[in-house]
């Protein structure tokens, strides 16, 4: 266990919640509900990262198959082997992918060790799905995962992270400089927002900027768009007036895309998702077959990846 790392339980509207807590930040996952996080949150200042739906009874357990949008949609969820629904080889694969509906049981051995670790096998694709959560000396969280190919042939997948942040008065998108466009893959608008269409960033248009969670219709507007592939995996939300910033770093050379999810009304949210991911688009038969963009696991291989959370 990291120094100063804290495992701590509790409960929240009649869930189990593990977490794991360091010196300036307090992490909150649910493994019956899909491993979700359902609170990121500062100790210095309190800020608390993860959004979810203004009402009181905010969590609840879906069933495999379900539309992702009859979810909590609170907080950190992961999605694989797509985010999109969609048939591929002859799998219907569900909207937001396979395990985000699934109970997780934590490792009690890992837990012992102040990680939070889950293997989750998949029940449609032949993968078998890892994640554990460690706190390193610096008190940042650690992401690892793994996805093993049971099967007997090369697979193609998707993997995305599915954070849905809140937003605050003064947020600001930091990005690489590299990142000077975004390709779309859907949204609405007050003007037309297409699947395929490339928008410059930070500015798309004169009176918007996405870097200041700024879409077209405002405040009705919504938009999803990918960048890449980068040289540099870092995203990050600052605040210029509390001093209150999250930053995502990974590698690129291993997930090599970032998706960027606003909304800015639509179905009355506001919340923006940072979603570093190593396929675009949302859709697994799209990322393969028009944008040719996505990763491959030989059979009895395993591909691993991370991705650092800082908060200060």
């Amino acid at each position: 266990m990291a120094m100063n790392t804290e495992i701590f339980s509790r409960r929240e509207q009649g869930f189990a919640v593990t977490g794991l807590r360091t010196a300036t930040t307090e992490l909150a996952m649910v493994p019956a509900l899909g491993g979700r996080i359902i609170s990121l949150r500062s100790r210095r200042t309190g800020r608390e990262w993860c959004w979810h739906q203004p009402r009181p009874d905010w969590l609840w357990a879906n069933q495999p198959g379900d539309d992702f949008g009859l979810s909590p949609q609170a907080g950190v969820d992961e999605c694989v082997p797509s985010v999109g629904g969609c048939m591929w080889r002859g799998r219907r694969i569900p909207d937001h992918g396979e395990v985000w509906a699934e109970a997780w049981m934590l490792d009690a051995a890992e837990l012992a060790v102040g990680r939070l670790s889950a293997t989750v096998p998949m029940a449609i694709s032949p993968f078998i799905f890892q994640r554990t959560i460690r706190a390193d000396a610096a008190g940042d969280f650690i992401f690892d995962y793994s996805v093993f190919n049971r099967g007997t042939v090369a697979e193609e997948f998707m993997w995305s992270l599915h954070p849905l942040f809140t937003i605050e008065a003064g947020d600001r998108l930091e990005l690489p400089a590299e990142v000077t466009s975004f390709r779309l893959n859907g949204g609405m608008g007050d003007r037309p927002i297409n699947f395929g269409d490339t928008w410059n960033y930070p500015e798309p248009f004169a009176g918007f900027r996405l870097d200041r969670m700024e879409t077209p219709g405002m405040p009705k507007g919504c938009v999803k768009g990918f960048a890449g592939p980068l040289q540099t995996g870092r995203a990050a939300i600052f605040n210029e007036g509390t001093g209150d910033r999250l930053e995502l770093t990974w590698d690129a050379t291993v997930v090599p895309y970032l998706g960027l999810w606003l909304n800015r009304g639509h179905a009355g949210f506001h919340h923006v998702a940072l979603e570093p991911t190593n396929a675009a688009p949302d859709s697994l038969k799209d990322a393969v077959e028009q944008w040719r963009q996505f990763a491959m696991i030989q059979p009895g291989e395993t591909a691993r990846w991370s991705v650092q959370w800082r908060v200060s």
